[in-house]
């Protein structure tokens, strides 16, 4: 316990899934959390029950596909906390369809959200990180689908391959700042994007070496680890927790 003490994390995409596991685990491990998403209904009832459990969170309702909304996310932040200390960039969707019948609006949706709603949140946090002269950790979400890919997924991998990269070319920039970034790489993770396509789950884990998905809280341990100073000598890297799936390929 106590891995985060004293600092003040940023979680986007955590009113479910990983996001909302990361919320907890963060705060129990001594962090004040600030933490974003798109559903009021589901932020205001996780802000409410973990500050019940003495926890230091925040919730702000943000679309990060709109620059007012993460202005205001990190406004917001630093008006209650007054730094950022880690950035948790894990919002984002998953759409599967045949890259022949996916509108152009689609695949729109899918890079706005998984990538370039990053970069914009990174272009607001970085100098912030910069000038405090203290350094900080960025975590991005990205995934398996950002390794390698497979028929429906050509957008989705296209977005999280994007992420990938993006993460190892802001640790080059950012070293020298003692700013790390790394990308998180899950594979199926119990959440509602998975579970919402039925029958996925089930055949997906037929395959897997442990033969199930992820929960979301065993993934935001490996973003916790990222984030803590257990990773201090990492940047620019690539933690895939996939249940084995890698090794199926």
């Amino acid at each position: 316990m106590g891995r985060l003490e004293g600092r003040v994390a940023m979680i986007t995409g955590a009113t479910s899934g990983i996001g909302e596991a990361a919320v907890e685990l963060f705060a129990e491990e001594g962090a004040k959390v600030v933490f974003a998403g798109r559903r009021r209904e589901n932020g205001g009832p996780i802000e409410k029950r973990l500050r019940e459990k003495g926890y230091d969170v925040t919730f702000v309702r943000t679309d990060i596909k709109d620059d007012a909304d993460l202005r205001n996310l990190v406004k917001v932040a630093i008006e209650t906390y007054g730094k950022i200390d880690v950035l948790f960039n894990n919002a984002g969707i998953s759409i599967y369809q045949p890259f022949t019948e996916m509108s152009q609006e689609t695949a729109d949706d899918i890079l706005d959200s998984n990538y370039r709603s990053m970069f914009r949140l990174c272009k607001l946090v970085v100098p912030i990180m910069i000038d405090r002269g203290h350094g900080g950790t960025i975590v991005n979400t990205s995934s398996i689908g950002g390794l390698f890919s497979a028929p429906d997924l050509v957008s989705y991998s296209g977005s999280k391959g994007a992420v990938r990269l993006f993460t190892k070319g802001l640790a080059a920039e950012l070293g020298p700042h003692n700013i790390r970034v790394n990308s998180l790489h899950p594979g199926l993770t119990l959440t509602e994007m998975t579970l919402k396509k039925p029958g996925m789950v089930e055949e997906l884990s037929a395959v897997l070496p442990l033969r199930r998905g992820g929960t979301p809280r065993e993934l935001a341990y490996g973003a916790l680890f990222l984030a803590c100073d257990e990773s201090n000598f990492m940047t620019g890297a690539e933690l895939v927790i996939d249940g084995g799936a890698s090794n199926c390929r």
